[in-house]
């Protein structure tokens, strides 16, 4: 006869407030300093940031928070998207192990979107968790990366494999820092943009269309308008669904899941921003093929990448690589590391119009199969 089995509970009901403000104009690092005196995340702050980001704007940080008598040390690593690994979070975590930052400490992530990841997961894992602040510097982290709470690190099977949800304190986008942003990133963080108009603000893609100089010819109040109008359509999506249980957050995501794969197959050197324009059209392509997107917003989305200066077609080297037999299978194995795939499916976020997802019975991913995908690719290949 079974014995009887005994059961305890452990009762946990946790209702609390994560908001956090987004604060946006120039030189406002004289504003953060002062508000972490006012009131201060932590008793000692470490500023992490790429070597390149570190030397363009870390002193000005660092004498804004000293102004203040705030204790803040710069830790450093390499840029680029392959620092955003197991290795380079462990050598940061033991750095403020040994600059002596306690359970009392706070991070304050100063760069673009790999800065954001990497120091946002090493507060997240610091110690059980510090709080931190996101101070992106580049045009992709600022519409994108630095709000939402996402971070994490990328393994060799695929990007953000390894992460966790951990909302910053506070955002502080500093357009200044947009000045010493080279033509070819602000263009990266530019597809960006677009996604969140194609997703969810027509008006939004009205204005890109209208300014489709924005690189060549940066205007500060046009670009405030698109930071603006960009940050609004991922903080109503992040307000809805923050951790993606109801699926709609999915949708920040368009144009993701092909053009990752495309980055790690690149050995990301595919820009992020480059790899996810490319995913779009893939994107829209099945989507046109599936019967949900007409010609004619399929060909206004392409077109506006376009006139942004976005490549219809991958580089040479990637585009041949893909059709070697072996390059196609690691192209699929990438594909199918996606956090959107279900039960062995690939399920990716398809449009219906300009500023509209398409809807899939209850879900804001349709499932695609491989004949889809590869027809996406010979779009663009």
């Amino acid at each position: 006869m079974a014995k009887k089995l005994e059961q305890l509970k452990v009762r946990l009901r946790r209702e609390r407030d994560d908001s956090y403000p987004i604060v946006i104009g120039s030189g406002i690092f004289p504003a953060l300093a002062r508000e972490l005196k006012r009131q201060p995340l932590g008793s000692g702050y470490a500023i992490i940031s790429d070597a390149t980001v570190a030397r363009l704007h870390g002193p000005r940080l660092l004498s804004a928070l000293r102004a203040h008598k705030l204790k803040a040390r710069l830790l450093t690593f390499p840029a680029g998207e392959k620092s955003k690994n197991p290795k380079v979070w462990l050598a940061l975590i033991g750095r403020m192990l040994e600059a002596g930052l306690g359970r009392d400490a706070a991070v304050i992530a100063l760069g673009g979107g790999v800065t954001g990841d990497l120091a946002g997961f090493a507060a997240a894992s610091y110690l059980r968790g510090v709080p931190f602040i996101q101070v992106p510097t580049s045009l992709l982290a600022m519409v994108d990366a630095s709000i939402g709470g996402k971070v994490g690190l990328d393994l060799a099977q695929g990007k953000n494999l390894v992460g966790a949800f951990w909302q910053p304190k506070a955002v502080y986008v500093d357009l200044d820092c947009l000045k010493t942003l080279p033509p070819l990133h602000l263009q990266n963080g530019l597809a960006e943009v677009v996604k969140s108009a194609m997703i969810a603000d027509a008006e939004l893609y009205e204005l890109l269309d209208n300014h489709t100089d924005i690189v060549e010819a940066p205007d500060p109040r046009i670009l405030l308008q698109m930071i603006k109008r960009s940050l609004r359509v991922k903080a109503t999506v992040v307000e809805k669904d923050e951790l993606e249980t109801l699926g709609l957050r999915k949708i920040l995501n368009y144009g993701h899941t092909i053009g990752h794969a495309l980055e790690a197959l690149s050995n990301y050197r595919l820009l992020h921003g480059f790899a996810i324009a490319l995913g779009m059209q893939a994107a829209a392509r099945i989507a046109m093929d599936m019967g949900f997107l007409h010609m004619g917003d399929y060909d206004r989305q392409n077109l506006l990448l376009c006139t942004l200066g976005f490549p219809l077609q991958m580089p040479a080297r990637l585009s041949a690589r893909l059709k070697t037999r072996e390059g196609k299978a690691q192209f699929f194995a990438y594909l199918f590391k996606d956090k959107k795939v279900k039960a062995g499916r690939v399920e990716m976020v398809l449009l219906r119009g300009i500023g509209r997802v398409k809807k899939f019975e209850d879900n804001w991913t349709v499932p695609v199969s491989a004949e889809m995908i590869e027809a996406g690719l010979q779009q663009i290949s």
